[in-house]
């Protein structure tokens, strides 16, 4: 069957060149959907994506056209037919409606402002702003064209979206990474005092036909604005291929020289060590059962002691060593922890290990030695410009178990800028919930539970429609995903409990569990309600009502 390619000539008179979008189901296009769209200048290709146009389109996407301002370019369609083509604009407004108003989408959760989002990558914080980034394909509603989102924050709570950081090449798709500020310097590439602030990312070669033939290499970007722009490092690849599809590089300062966790493949891992930035040396291989992908590598106190500050590796899921570095070398202290998601037990173990939250990363320079992580909650809204939103930031604490040294999370403290009518109670029996006023309900809501425990008694209640028991025979807390272990309560039950429009997040045991599941809930049920209580537990209460994250400040760049 021959390929059709149509062509278009245009001027970048505008600052958008607009996009009218197909609908997408599932995490990958469908085969026979994919249309390729190139932009050329004198026949050298500048950027091509892989994209579905539609007539009838779910949404309009935004190619941004000012690096090519007043210039004219090519465009060049294979797949499509020539009208599909002619549907593109060149203007200076686009097409949202009431962009970041949508029903669909998240109140208290980040969402791109367009497309499909995934993991969240190079998370740092300079100068009083959290960086955060994630794969993204602004230009479709599954995986693909993948680029690196930008956007900043003085809170944690309220963000900013700016330009794209990285966007896709002849070397690949820019898959994920993280970031550092090289404070002193070690790199020499700082100029005129301004630290250069490193990108270290994944190009995926061959995911591609652009980069067809090439491998999975690492590389960097650098910024010396302060985190605004990043310039592709001329020297890259910075490390060649070294696996099949090595990937995902963290990179953290241990207190002697940088270090580089990559994935390998399966479960395997490797940590290099460079004392410039630039140049890496290979150095352990390490197994994080149970893990894949996406490393976190961060330190933290056990019990808050400065003495007894320990490191953790992180992999995909949630599984995690723990250990320390002694020189260039990483030296685990525990076996691989099985993280809150592996603790299940189900027939059904496909989305035990990840119903909602992935490819955790945390931010590297976080004042006060705060450690703060964010996760892919793999959602997918049947409407609107954007899929799947990030987690709420969480702060991870180390602390001491009867099973050896574990990580506690909880959501951060600024979630309470977003408070906006609170209810609570103290002491009271199960027919106190259903007497709270609707006025402090709503879609997105922060609930605190502590529930008396009796031996042989079910807990069991319903927020916004989605059921939780836990079941004190067992210690097991029962989701809608499955059954999970959260470790010995005592005789009181903590349980906290987040909703939002296309999410829960449950933590509890002070947070020793916690877990993020991707919901789109019922708009109409904003419930909560006691499903089984015996008559003698006493429960304490703090319901807040949580405002849209939206409302406070407009995102540019819309």
């Amino acid at each position: 069957m021959a390929i059709i390619m149509t062509t278009r000539r245009i001027k970048a008179s505008g600052k958008y060149l607009l996009l009218p979008l197909a609908d997408q189901k599932g995490w990958f296009p469908a085969p026979g959907t994919i249309q390729y769209l190139g932009l050329y200048q004198n026949g050298r290709l500048l950027e091509e994506y892989e994209l579905s146009l539609s007539e009838k389109p779910r949404a309009w996407g935004v190619l941004y056209l000012e690096r090519y301002a007043g210039q004219e370019l090519e465009l060049r369609l294979e797949g499509g037919e020539e009208r599909l083509l002619e549907l593109l604009e060149v203007s200076d407004r686009t097409r949202d409606a009431a962009l970041y108003q949508e029903p669909e989408r998240p109140l208290a959760h980040f969402t791109p402002m367009r497309g499909f989002m995934n993991d969240p990558n190079g998370l740092f914080y300079h100068r009083g702003e959290y960086h955060y980034f994630a794969q993204l394909n602004p230009y479709g509603f599954s995986a693909g064209n993948t680029h690196w989102l930008h956007a900043v924050s003085r809170d944690l709570i309220h963000w900013r979206e700016l330009p794209y950081a990285l966007l896709p090449d002849e070397t690949g798709r820019m898959y994920s990474g993280g970031g550092v500020v090289d404070v002193d310097n070690t790199s020499g590439l700082g100029v005129g005092g301004e630290p250069p602030i490193f990108l270290f990312y994944t190009p995926a070669g061959s995911k591609t036909r652009w980069s067809r033939g090439r491998s999975f290499e690492i590389a960097v970007a650098v910024s010396t604005d302060g985190g605004r722009s990043f310039e592709k490092y001329p020297g890259n690849p910075i490390v060649p291929n070294l696996s099949f599809m090595n990937r995902d590089p963290k990179v953290v300062w241990t207190g002697e020289c940088w270090a580089m966790a990559i994935f390998l493949d399966n479960d395997r891992y490797m940590i290099l060590y460079s004392d410039d930035l630039l140049h890496w040396e290979q150095g352990d291989e390490l197994h994080i059962r149970g893990a894949a992908e996406c490393p976190d590598l961060f330190a933290l106190p056990l019990e808050g002691d400065p003495g007894q500050v320990k490191w953790v590796l992180w992999g995909s899921t949630d599984s995690y060593l723990v250990g320390r570095f002694h020189g260039r070398h990483f030296v685990p202290e525990t076996d691989a922890v099985q993280g809150p998601s592996h603790r299940a037990y189900s027939a059904y173990s496909d989305s035990l290990r990840s119903p909602g939250g992935y490819a955790a990363q945390t931010f590297t320079g976080a004042p006060e030695g705060r450690v703060v992580q964010m996760a892919w909650v793999r959602v997918c809204p049947k409407s609107g410009p954007f899929v799947s939103c990030a987690s709420l930031p969480v702060e991870l604490t180390l602390r001491t178990t009867e099973e050896g040294p574990r990580l506690f999370q909880q959501p951060i403290q600024e979630v309470g800028a977003l408070y906006e009518n609170t209810f609570e109670f103290k002491n009271r029996g199960l027919e106190e919930i259903e007497r709270i006023p609707s006025q402090y309900l709503g879609e997105a809501m922060d609930i605190r539970f502590r529930f008396t425990v009796k031996p042989g008694k079910l807990i069991a209640i319903s927020v916004r429609g989605m059921l939780i028991v836990y079941d004190p025979n067992t210690g097991r807390l029962l989701l809608p995903v499955g059954a999970y272990d959260i470790g010995p309560v005592g005789e009181e039950l903590d349980l906290r409990v987040v909703t939002d429009r296309c999410s829960v997040e449950v933590f509890a045991n002070e947070g020793r569990f916690g877990m993020a599941i991707a919901a789109i809930l019922d708009p109409n049920d904003i419930s909560l309600r006691p499903v089984y209580l015996e008559a003698g537990i006493g429960i304490d209460l703090e319901l807040h009502r949580l405002g849209n994250m939206w409302s406070e400040e407009a995102p540019a760049g819309s």
